[in-house]
């Protein structure tokens, strides 16, 4: 039997189609970190994505697209994470969401509640932070578990002041860590997330004024994007 015997060059062509779709992920997680996947489904997913990846680069690049130029080889990791990073900041982008949400599709792309609400509130704002123990905590959080797995347990506080008493806040330092086990409930002063305040608007289950909504946003969306290229242009 005849032993099967890669090259150098042949082993960047393998590569090619694997490393592309690796690096977009990593773009994509820079934004938003996510838990563990196995091996076996990062392959998977690097290959899908690599395909497009690559004939894109290909289309772009005149010439020769040997996987052992420098130049080519940067132009397809280095813009794939660029590129994997650009959609993450679009995916979070409020107007898309609610595109999404419109079409039934309501996972969020943040991987925790802090990151999808605690870590919105503005720094004027404050959250009071109930323990088991009855102890009532008042700050801004700034920094929490922002995914399951990523061994944050706990939430840190700025300008934090408890309620011994019941009755007057009293500062306790500058930040204060919270173990997020001891918490029995969060409250806050303000919905960072936009959500519409009851009786503000009696005709939000109506479908013809959720597609006005949408058709507002796109529209909105595409002057962002005309004015964007307009600027672009003139440099």
């Amino acid at each position: 039997m005849a032993d099967f015997v890669l090259d150098a060059t042949q082993v960047g062509d393998v590569v090619t189609y694997i490393a592309p779709g690796f690096f977009a992920q990593l773009g994509y997680r820079a934004r938003y970190p996510t838990g563990d996947t196995s091996p076996g489904e990062q392959l998977i997913v690097s290959v899908v994505l690599s395909l497009p990846l690559v004939a894109l680069v290909n289309a772009l690049i005149n010439g020769a697209h040997d996987p052992m130029d420098v130049g080519y080889v940067l132009a397809l990791t280095a813009g794939s994470f660029v590129l994997g990073y650009v959609m993450a900041v679009l995916r979070g982008l409020d107007r898309v969401k609610a595109v999404l949400a419109f079409f039934g599709y309501r996972i969020q792309p943040e991987g925790s509640i802090y990151s999808q609400v605690l870590k919105r509130v503005s720094p004027e704002a404050a959250v009071v932070v109930e323990l088991k123990t009855g102890l009532k905590l008042s700050g801004t959080p700034r920094i929490g578990p922002e995914h399951d797995g990523d061994g944050i347990h706990e939430l840190y506080l700025t300008h934090p002041e408890a309620n011994v008493d019941g009755d007057d806040w009293t500062p306790v330092g500058a930040g204060l860590i919270v173990p997020v086990a001891e918490v029995l409930h969060i409250s806050l002063s303000e919905d960072p997330t936009g959500a519409p305040v009851e009786g503000e608007d009696e005709n939000a289950g109506d479908d013809t004024t959720v597609w006005a909504r949408v058709q507002a946003w796109l529209s909105q969306a595409w002057a962002d994007v005309r004015a964007w290229s307009a600027q672009w242009s003139r440099r």
